[in-house]
């Protein structure tokens, strides 16, 4: 990375901004509309066009600067400058927490601005030169989603083509000198409104594109919120029809058309993934997987996904556990792992894909606290590439960092490590600079066929009359449904409507309570803050969370850990039944559900 003072002090770059002749000049339209779009469509306060002197920043627009003496001098020192930091070309500059980021928690905009989470692209010539950023601000602490990022991408360029009809305006005329004549003089300015009449259209083109988008973005959410709703209407409908079925006086009409209405309602909860994927809110679906068998299938992707000089060697272990995961992200993780080793052979080489059963303990897996020691699927996948320094290795993880250069968006790593920690798992790198690198990848196995049954796939040897449950919900037909079926297996349960009811039930039972039952969105009291309080009062007590969102959604919402066990409604009762005694069990042998 260019050093911050070679890069403020660069004479090239000095001289490009004053050719820009936009230091110390007025506010103009066409950077303020610039300005207000971003701040409207990513949500932000403040929206700024800095320019970035060698002792100071100028702001070209500043929409929602309201502190004084900033917003009326429209410049600052670099000492309240997070803008002089964004000079690697192409690449955005990501804060969500400027307080605790090593790069700016001293710099004086926290304090005096307060600024807190930052968004910003550089301001690129064509030949290079880092005139300054294009950024949103957020005075709270925010993380940034890849849709922000490619709108304030765009709106940056945008941005930069403004600032660069100016410099080729003030270059032609410093090159070609005064014009003396009247006709050359209008040549100029015919050649000048061409121009911005051309900047003009690409700008509303964009705008377009960007409302087209949001329109989108919102369609998307209001299908997922629809489909929320439908879930919390379905879940009680689903569990009295599974009740019913297994009603052995039912005549066999009854029967055939109570069968009727519970395959409508399956019907009815694929047509309500279908909004979830159209909101893009679909919950991952874990089954009992042959990682061998995901790795085969995927062969012939892998080896068109390489360049033709890289070999892909296949060593898959025997006798391998199976793995409770979801084989689409699988894919991914594969996928991801092989690509990255394909690019760190930018001469061709060999790439070996192996599978095998390892053992890791509790230090292992100290990145992922909620998962647990035992034994381990593993797969490795390794290159002879050109490898990585220490430094690097450290970092590999890290959203958003990439050796890829301008190329890479530095997702795909943390996507994999994403996927280890979400499945109980974890994920491991070895590498040595020249030598090559060995990406290890782990997740929990299970001694259950692929294909079980639903209702067979966890086993549970306890007498469920010795557990107590506790049901927080504030829909009263899923909470009534979900007692019922908790009873018919036997287990004692309580419940409650909201959290606060559920804490003095908590306070007052005198009995154990091995689990919580809770939505993860309700009224007053999320189902997270319920059981953060409740485990106070109750150290041993289990959590699992339910909610009609997915559970990417639900945690997002409810602020759940990575980890946490979930459940979607709307669910049968043989669903409800071997989730909850999964975690019972889980609670009592200290395995991962």
């Amino acid at each position: 990375m260019v050093e911050l003072a070679s890069f403020l002090h660069r004479p090239e770059r000095i001289e490009t901004l004053r050719l820009s002749a936009l230091l110390d000049s007025p506010a103009e339209e066409a950077f303020d509309r610039l300005s207000r779009l971003a701040a409207r469509l990513l949500g932000a306060p403040i929206a700024l066009v800095s320019l970035v002197d060698s002792d100071r920043q100028f702001f070209k627009s500043c929409i929602g600067l309201e502190i004084e003496p900033w917003k009326s001098a429209r410049q600052t020192p670099l000492s309240h400058s997070f803008c002089k930091h964004n000079h690697v070309a192409g690449q955005p500059l990501v804060i969500e927490d400027a307080r605790t980021h090593p790069l700016v928690r001293d710099n004086r905009a926290t304090t005096e601005l307060d600024v807190v989470a930052y968004l910003g692209f550089p301001l690129a010539t064509a030949n290079g030169q880092v005139l300054g950023s294009f950024c949103v601000i957020d005075t709270k602490p925010r993380a940034w989603a890849e849709q922000d990022i490619e709108m304030l991408r765009d709106l940056a360029a945008a941005v930069m083509a403004e600032i660069q009809l100016r410099i080729e305006i003030a270059t032609r005329q410093e090159v070609e000198g005064e014009r003396d004549t009247l006709g050359e003089l209008n040549s100029q300015l015919v050649s000048e409104i061409a121009a911005r009449k051309r900047a003009e259209d690409e700008q509303r083109m964009l705008k377009a594109q960007l409302e087209q988008t949001h329109k989108i973005e919102a369609i998307g959410k209001l299908a997922g919120g629809v489909a929320h709703d439908l879930n919390n209407l379905l879940a009680p409908c689903m569990i009295y029809v599974s009740l019913l079925l297994e009603d052995d006086d039912l005549s066999e009409r009854h029967r055939e058309i109570i069968e009727r209405i519970n395959e409508t309602g399956l019907r009815a909860r694929a047509v309500i993934r279908e909004l979830l994927t159209f909101g893009r809110m679909q919950a991952d679906e874990h089954t009992v997987t042959d990682l061998n068998e995901v790795i085969i299938n995927m062969e012939s992707l892998l080896r068109r996904a390489v360049p033709e000089d890289t070999t892909i060697a296949m060593k898959l272990g025997q006798s391998l556990d199976n793995v409770y995961a979801d084989p689409s992200q699988l894919e991914r993780v594969l996928l991801n792992l092989v690509v990255n080793s394909a690019d760190a052979m930018p001469g061709g080489g060999r790439l070996v894909i192996e599978t095998g059963m390892a053992t890791l303990t509790a230090d292992d897996l100290a990145s992922n606290p909620e998962a647990t020691a035992g034994d381990f699927v593993m797969l490795t996948v390794s290159d002879d590439g050109v490898g990585m320094d220490d430094d690097t290795a450290r970092q590999l993880f890290d959203p958003f960092f990439s050796t890829k250069g301008p190329s890479g968006v530095g997702l795909g790593l943390t996507t994999v490590c994403g996927a280890a920690l979400q499945h109980g798992g974890t994920v491991r790198c070895t590498s040595e600079v020249g030598v090559g690198t060995e990406m290890r990848f782990y997740l929990p196995g299970t001694k259950l066929a692929v294909g079980s049954n639903d209702a067979d796939r966890r086993s549970v040897e306890h007498n469920d009359t010795n557990y107590t449950i506790f049901v927080a919900e504030d829909d009263q037909s899923v909470r009534e449904s979900t007692v019922l079926a908790l009873q018919t297996r036997g287990f004692h349960v309580l419940s409650a409507a909201n959290g606060s009811d559920a804490l003095e039930q908590l306070i007052a039972h005198d009995g154990p309570v091995d689990l919580l039952l809770t939505d993860v969105v309700m009224p007053g009291m999320s189902g997270r803050a319920l059981y953060d309080r409740a485990v106070v009062i109750r150290p041993t007590l289990n959590v699992l969370y339910m909610s009609g969102y997915n559970d990417d959604i639900a945690s997002h919402r409810g602020g759940l850990s990575p980890g946490s066990q979930f459940i979607a409604k709307p669910f049968v009762k043989d669903e409800l039944l071997e989730k909850v005694s999964a975690v019972l069990l889980s609670r009592r042998t200290g395995q991962t559900v």
